[in-house]
């Protein structure tokens, strides 16, 4: 007796309708769909643990972010054999000063665009300064990872590690910087002094300038900004995102790619409920992309950048 064997499965029985298989592709069948639609959801429920595991609010990731950072500065000047900084409280608020300027009226630099200049927010403070640096960081995740790409920096690790400083003051803020939700790390540096002749802050006039970078230096030079870097490093936290949204984007094409082979080859042989599964699909994983369930998905999306 004469049994007839099933057509062998091949490549593109998986995703082309034919009649080898009934038009209905292998990827595209539900049971396929159904295993997409939870492995979609298990993405954005991975990532979303991911960030509670992390930070599971803003308020504590600013308040330990602004702890790690003062640690791992002074870390790395001991690693560097350069003092280990006093963490000052009207540092602190010099910084926050500027991260609160900087959200208010949406920029990342040195200088507001109302002309305001780093040192300004020194004065504010109350801070009467010799020496005094500023360092400035967007879109990192950790303190890890901030000092990291600071280090990486010539001319931001010399300023962190510049032995002219004292003190440290450090802000972390979580706003909307040109439209997009961001986190801003400010890094005040000082070295205080007290006296009673002086009239005002700054270098005088004539002067000659000391080439040390970010930091004024009163009496022997000016103020010198620290040159623009819209670095390449990308944090852990970014990395997840990075990855998982291009799973998400190659699953999202190969949905698109199946819907239309699906509607439009043997127009006449259609199954109108695998192409709505189909879409479904699909809109779950626009769904998935668009939402953002946590700050740091926004956040750790965009480049990072230190200043």
């Amino acid at each position: 007796m004469f049994i007839a064997k099933p057509p062998k499965k091949r490549l593109h029985h998986y995703i082309i309708p034919s009649e080898h298989n009934d038009h209905k592709p292998h990827l595209v069948r539900h049971k396929a769909l159904h295993f997409y639609s939870a492995l979609i959801l298990g993405i954005k429920i991975f990532v979303l643990c991911s960030f509670l595991i992390v930070a599971p609010n803003v308020a504590e990731f600013s308040t330990v972010t602004v702890n790690r950072i003062v640690e791992l500065t002074n870390k790395a000047r001991i690693e560097a054999g350069s003092s280990i900084l006093s963490h000052n409280s009207i540092l602190d608020e010099s910084a926050m000063m500027k991260a609160k300027d900087m959200v208010k009226y949406g920029y990342f630099d040195h200088d507001s665009p109302q002309g305001v200049n780093p040192w300004e927010w020194f004065r504010q403070a109350g801070y009467n300064y010799t020496y005094a640096g500023e360092n400035l960081a967007m879109n990192f995740s950790d303190a890890e990872e901030a000092i990291e790409a600071w280090l990486l920096s010539p001319t931001h690790r010399e300023n962190m590690l510049n032995n002219n400083y004292d003190e440290i003051g450090v802000a972390v803020m979580v706003g909307e910087i040109e439209g997009k939700q961001t986190t801003v790390v400010v890094q005040h540096f000082g070295k205080s002094f007290v006296t009673s002749n002086v009239a005002e802050f700054g270098p005088s006039a004539g002067e000659q300038a000391t080439q040390v970078a970010g930091v004024t230096l009163v009496g022997g030079g000016e103020e010198i900004e620290v040159t623009f870097r819209d670095t390449k490093y990308r944090s852990k936290v970014s990395k997840i995102v990075f990855y998982t949204e291009k799973i998400l984007l190659v699953l999202a094409v190969f949905m698109i790619i199946n819907l239309i082979l699906t509607i439009f080859i043997r127009i006449k042989v259609q199954h109108k409920p695998i192409i709505l599964h189909l879409i479904f699909v699909l809109l779950l994983l626009l769904l998935m992309l668009a939402l953002k369930l946590h700050f740091l998905e926004s956040v750790a999306g965009e480049a990072v950048k230190i200043l």
